[in-house]
């Protein structure tokens, strides 16, 4: 990212002069307005503005020198009346002169503006939150987002700061920063907050509901990565197992994890609560889902995968792993200590069906291991219809899974009967 986009509130008071302290860059700056120091003391390298405020906020603030200049004197002075007017507000003219001579005032740095309503009341919100959600198609390319929520009415910065929330998506890849400078009645400087963290956590916590959810990790991973960057690597490996129906790797995945598990509590970083939950999400999935030490390690384990995928409502790979789970049990049984006979389907229908075959002769439960493989050819091939000329739904395949358990359990006691 080249520089930042900076977003940042007009409201409808007038402004105090102060001086306002950037404790980060060591710089201060005397103005009325918040933005005025920001873009002067180049606290960050500003590529555009976005200026978002109500009809009837105190558009004239950003006019300088309009007590020397006589042109922006009377550009000051019909704003200031036009914004008087509680009906109308600034006019469209004006917000187009306007914003054609910020670009000079302030150094070439281009500049949009979002007026709306001043009434916040509940039957305007979502228009005005509407506006907010344009935010997004207004932001420089290849840059970073800075948003000042000093000045405006309250309800102002919140709804960006939720607009922002929810175009997520839209400004994926973006770094978003917020700063405050913080006027305090009766005290000289305004120290400058920088409040970036709100953001960081928010981030947080939509990283871990994504992982809670759908095992999606990758968000997760790159805010953990500091704290336990081997932590990081599995939860980046799990997700693409999800994602890819790579559930065969799911043993892979987990060597190497329990010693990274106790690295974790040996390291010296100071952690974050939160990256101790998540560490404990983590240990729970390996200790609850590995299983090298029991007959059909391969197997068990990604049967225990289908069971978190399950929960998750992940249901297509539930399904797929579940047939996995068949094929792995049968290579794992019938060619023990082989690997390379596992996910291998050459062998799978060459040897392992045979297998089945004769399994089918002593037991019927065979066939509805057939449902399964049905199901997973269908869902695998688009959806479409099985040999009766009938679309897979989701009445058959959640009676199907209804019962799994007690199948799958079944054939693994079925396979330890065989010689």
């Amino acid at each position: 990212m080249k520089g930042y986009t900076l977003i940042s509130c007009v409201g409808m008071g007038v402004y105090d002069q102060t001086e306002y302290e950037f404790p980060l860059v060591n710089k201060k700056y005397k103005t009325s307005l918040f933005l005025e120091a920001i873009l002067q003391t180049q606290y960050r390298a500003v590529k555009k503005v976005i200026l978002v405020g109500t009809r009837t906020s105190n558009w004239s603030i950003l006019i300088p020198y309009s007590d020397q200049n006589e042109e922006n004197k009377i550009l000051s002075a019909k704003i200031s009346e036009e914004c008087k007017n509680r009906e109308t507000g600034i006019s469209e003219e004006s917000i187009t002169e306007l914003k054609s001579k910020l670009f000079g005032w302030y150094n070439n740095i281009p500049f949009e503006i979002i007026a709306h309503t001043s009434d916040f009341s509940k039957e305007n919100v979502k228009d005005i939150f509407s506006a907010y959600e344009t935010i997004p198609d207004l932001l420089e390319p290849d840059t970073n987002i800075l948003f000042d929520i000093s000045h405006g009415f309250r309800s102002m910065p919140l709804l960006v700061y939720q607009s922002l929330q929810v175009s997520s998506i839209a400004i994926a890849g973006r770094k978003v920063e917020l700063i405050y400078g913080e006027k305090k009645q009766g005290v000289e400087i305004s120290y400058v907050r920088d409040l970036s963290e709100y953001w960081d956590y928010y981030e947080i916590s939509t990283a871990i509901k994504l992982f809670d959810q759908k095992l999606d990790g990758r968000l997760l991973a790159k805010k953990i990565k500091p704290f336990w960057e081997r932590g990081a690597d599995f939860l980046i490996r799990l997700s693409d197992i999800v994602e890819y129906d790579f559930s065969l790797q799911i043993p892979d995945a987990f060597d190497g994890l329990e010693d990274a598990i106790i690295e974790f509590e040996r390291s010296p970083i100071e952690k974050p609560e939160w990256v101790i939950d998540v560490r404990k999400k983590v240990e729970e999935i390996y200790s609850s889902l590995y299983k090298k030490n029991e007959t059909y390690p391969y197997a068990k384990t990604v049967y225990e995968f289908t069971k978190l995928l399950r929960k998750k409502k992940l249901i297509t790979q539930t399904v797929i792993a579940l047939q996995v789970v068949v094929e792995t049990a049968m290579a794992e049984k019938y060619a023990p200590g082989d690997l390379s006979k596992i996910g291998n389907y050459d062998w799978y229908q060459e040897t392992g069906r045979k297998k089945m075959k004769l399994l089918r002769k002593k037991d019927n439960l065979i066939v509805k291991l057939d449902i399964l493989e049905g199901i997973r050819n269908q869902i695998a091939h688009g959806g479409g219809r099985d040999y009766k000329g009938d679309y897979p739904n989701t009445t058959k395949i959640n009676a199907m899974l209804k019962n799994i358990n007690h199948i799958i359990g079944q054939f693994f006691d079925l396979l330890d009967k065989e010689p």
